[in-house]
């Protein structure tokens, strides 16, 4: 049977009343809070006992001070004295309990309860916190940027998808915690003026649930990665998440030992940064280097080869596609350039296939090319929203209610195409080749160099329907 018990629990910095709840139900289940880490709660096996909990706060403390100051041994031995004993501590956060019933707070002054706790807050806690929400505000206005801009794009990549996710998520834990301590501490204050403590409102329900959805959301992304990710974005993922989790482990670990060591607050906390900085950019390097030999050594590498073409050099891709120039045309040339890119995620995937002549072949620009994407809709339910997405990206520019340039599909004969639905291109004052053709579970953007046939109509629906 294991002694201890190490937990994720999620409480915010000033939720005294919520912590002190939560620990005495630990301790009537035979656990002692122990020790607070990066890495979690630890609890220590005790026989189940009924125990009261005070959670108080020291604003000149700090994660990276080697030991307590003699303010605060003293303040521990007054506790002591009076029957409250130190469980343990994180920062600014002192935890206390005591065996006795009903025993007398250790704090009796509201006014300055509150005053301390709010210095404290005014140390790490808002910071930290303002900070986050910054930066979450700046990642998650591109987010929804993206998703009203290239909805079929976003999707298509889980990674940009789970990486927006997380920020909105972070975005709102961050209002969350800012706005529910500052609407607290004002109520709180009003109530200490009359002699009286006001109990906080605990948000540990909701950050459960917003941890949850974000490992989720990493499940989701873990699961592309590996089912459908590329072998290079499979390789530099899989790097990432063990090189986040190393960093983690060795700049706790770098701090850890300097406390021990009983290195000043200054140095510790400048050497935890520094090696933290260190380390990401040497891990960053060696990903880098390591990728980059790979591609060298042929790994990552798609078919292709290179030519010289008026001092410059041309990549010749030699990618698998579905519908070929030589499908429609009767045409021999070896010298194409066929290029296969996109994403893919469980959602939806969208590739983009060109074909076009090499700029050394002998009258290139008179050579046939082609130009196609598809989007493979694999949910139902975004069919809809994919369909008019494509649709809206092409919209005329309109000034003074008056059409200046014309730019957007309209529908067209789907029959020849053997498609649901059909559009066509009109631009400026006529209409291009260019086609949104809709079949069952595909959406097809396709770009003819020339007038097609209904023979190619055909064709085209063979080759890119299913």
């Amino acid at each position: 049977m294991k002694d201890t018990k190490r937990r994720i629990e999620a409480f915010s910095f000033f939720d005294y009343t919520g912590i002190a709840r939560h620990l005495s139900k630990m301790a009537e289940k035979g656990w002692l809070i122990e020790k607070i880490s990066n890495f979690g709660w630890v609890y220590r096996r005790i026989e189940p006992k009924k125990l009261t909990f005070s959670v108080c706060y020291y604003p000149k403390a700090s994660e990276f001070d080697p030991e307590p100051t003699e303010e605060q041994k003293e303040f521990h031995e007054f506790c002591e004295h009076t029957g409250w004993v130190l469980a343990a501590t994180s920062a600014q956060m002192q935890i206390f309990y005591n065996e006795r019933e009903n025993p007398v707070p250790i704090e009796t002054d509201p006014a300055l309860e509150i005053g301390t706790l709010h210095a404290a807050a005014k140390k790490s806690y808002i910071p930290a916190w303002s900070v986050l929400l910054l930066i979450s505000v700046m990642n998650g206005a591109l987010f929804v940027s993206r998703l009203l801009g290239d909805f079929i794009g976003l999707l298509a990549s889980a990674a940009n998808l789970f990486t927006g996710f997380g920020w909105l998520m972070l975005f709102i834990l961050c209002v969350m915690e800012l706005c529910g301590y500052f609407i607290w501490h004002k109520k709180a204050v009003k109530t200490a003026e009359r002699g009286e403590y006001l109990e906080t409102h605990s948000h540990s329900r909701i950050q459960k649930i917003i941890f949850a959805t974000v490992m989720i959301g990493f499940a989701y992304w873990l699961l592309n990665i590996v089912l459908l990710g590329k072998p290079i974005m499979r390789t530099v993922g899989l790097l990432m998440v063990l090189i986040i989790a190393a960093q983690l482990v060795l700049v706790n670990g770098v701090k850890e030992l300097l406390k021990r060591k009983k290195a000043p607050r200054g140095v510790t906390r400048t050497l935890t940064f520094l090696s933290s900085f260190v380390f990401a950019f040497a891990m960053m390097g060696a990903i880098t280097f390591s990728v980059l030999r790979a591609s060298q050594s042929g790994y990552f590498e798609r078919d292709q080869e290179t030519y010289e073409y008026n001092g410059a050099t041309f990549t010749v891709y030699k990618d698998e596609i579905p519908l070929t120039v030589e499908d429609l045309i009767n045409i021999q040339y070896d010298g194409y350039v066929r290029s296969r890119t996109g994403d893919e995620s469980l959602l939806l995937g969208r590739f983009v296939m060109r074909q076009h002549p090499r700029f050394d072949a002998e009258n290139y620009k008179d050579m046939p090319a082609l130009e196609y994407t598809i989007t493979e809709v694999k949910l139902p339910f975004l069919y809809e929203f994919c369909k008019n997405s494509l649709l809206n990206e092409r919209k005329d520019e309109v000034a003074d209610g008056q059409v200046v340039f014309a730019e957007h599909y309209e529908q067209a004969d789907a029959a020849p195409w053997q498609a649901n639905e059909a559009y066509q291109l009109y631009w400026s004052s006529g209409y291009l080749n260019k086609y949104l053709l809709c079949y069952d579970k595909r959406i097809v953007e396709i770009t003819f160099f020339w007038e097609p046939t209904a023979e190619q109509m055909a064709i085209v629906a063979d080759k890119l329907s299913e």
